[in-house]
């Protein structure tokens, strides 16, 4: 298995047999790097597998050329625009919030009029919650435009699409984040998990943390969204990661899918309740082959919290602290050293690290308000090993 790779600094390649180097979005490049690869070796690719939201496109795009299997055209076409993904969703009449598309601010000024505020600005092709923000009035309008295209603008060209598209939409304001993990075989659909989502304070939209299974594992309407959404979009390959919000009374909002696996360790998350591995059931997909497994029951709760330091410049890092020895810790990472500056909290490059707990005895109460327990233990631990001055 080969992966693809701007540079060889990637930590990720260690886990693969070698690596193509080029632009991740670059396809022609990508095809080009692949026939050396074929002619050295004398062997063919047998799958394309795209595993985050930028690749979506050149994978499907490298497949068509050795005719693989892969999502159509138009599926990865909605799949990347939220406002060509959300115009299909209101005419299959899948619940979503209200939207309007822009690419200038006068366009935003204009548009905006439709909506009660507070509303939400978001650019079409991005990921990561990068660039997403809460506006709660109209004079706040120029200050986050601004701010959503300067986010935009700073991975460098990184998504290989418009950087002047994006879309106001509905802010919704229920209680409840959530996504689903759907396995996708050849017209079957096999529902992985659901993750309750935690949020950073607003007005940005910065994961902090997630917990598996979800406290609305249980909600059936839920399930039967995500299915049709996916239905929608025409996705037939792959694991797509669905996000809906939804409230106490049970009605649901569809936020948007992607055709990759969930990122920010949640198909780990995954693996360590179910048993099964999202990757793998990724792989099989576009490979064009059946899983032997398709129920799935939990053992236990999983969850990950992002690591967060004071803000100013970093110090130390005391790597060998006792909190992060305990037993539930299965595994950590810490990003940030001595001279690191942290930032306040505006998008996932604003966080210094992860932990991973694991709790095999425990279980969760269905319909309750998610557990908080991972954001917690991930505060003290950030305060104890992170020293920092302003």
């Amino acid at each position: 298995m080969y992966s693809v790779s701007k540079h060889k600094e990637s930590p990720g390649l260690r886990y693969f047999d070698g690596s193509i180097f080029s632009d991740i979005a670059d396809h022609e490049t990508i095809i080009a790097e692949t026939e050396k690869l074929a002619r050295a070796t004398g062997r063919r690719p047998c799958a394309v597998v795209p595993t985050n939201d930028f690749t979506v496109t050149s994978s499907a795009l490298v497949a068509e050329h050795y005719g693989l299997p892969r999502n159509s055209p138009r599926t990865v076409e909605l799949c990347r625009d939220k406002l060509a993904m959300k115009e299909a969703f209101a005419e299959a009449g899948i619940p979503i919030p209200r939207f309007h598309g822009f690419t200038t601010y006068d366009e935003l000024m204009a548009g905006v009029d439709e909506f009660t505020f507070p509303v939400v600005i978001k650019p079409r092709h991005m990921a990561g919650s990068l660039g997403v923000i809460k506006v709660d009035s109209k004079e706040e309008l120029a200050d986050a435009y601004a701010r959503s295209v300067a986010d935009v603008l700073s991975i460098d060209g990184q998504a290989n699409s418009p950087e002047d598209v994006f879309q106001v939409e509905e802010y919704i304001d229920y209680e409840y984040e959530v996504s689903v993990e759907i396995a996708h075989f050849q017209g079957e659909r096999i529902v992985l998990g659901i993750t309750d989502k935690q949020l950073g304070p607003e007005p940005y939209f910065v994961e902090t943390g997630h917990v598996v299974p979800s406290v609305l594992s249980t909600n059936t309407s839920l399930v039967e969204w995500a299915l049709k959404s996916c239905e929608v979009l025409g996705i037939e390959y792959g694991v797509a990661h669905f996000e809906a919000r939804v409230n106490t009374a049970g009605d649901i909002k569809v936020i948007e899918v992607a055709a990759r696996t969930g990122g920010d360790a949640i198909m780990d998350l995954i693996e360590d309740v179910y048993g099964v591995n999202p990757y793998e059931m990724h792989v099989l997909s576009y490979l064009g082959k059946h899983p032997e497994r398709k129920e799935f029951t939990p053992r236990g709760v999983a969850a990950v919290a992002f690591l967060k330091a004071a803000n100013g410049t970093v110090t130390e890092v005391r790597k060998n602290a006792e909190v992060l020895k305990a037993p539930d810790i299965k595994f950590y990472a810490i990003t940030a050293g001595p001279g690191t500056r942290v930032k306040p909290l505006t998008s996932w490059l604003e966080r210094q690290g992860f932990v991973r707990f694991y709790w095999p005895d425990k279980s969760v109460a269905y319909g309750s308000a998610p557990s908080d327990e991972n954001l917690v233990r991930a505060r003290e631990i950030a305060a104890d090993i992170f020293v920092v001055e302003e």
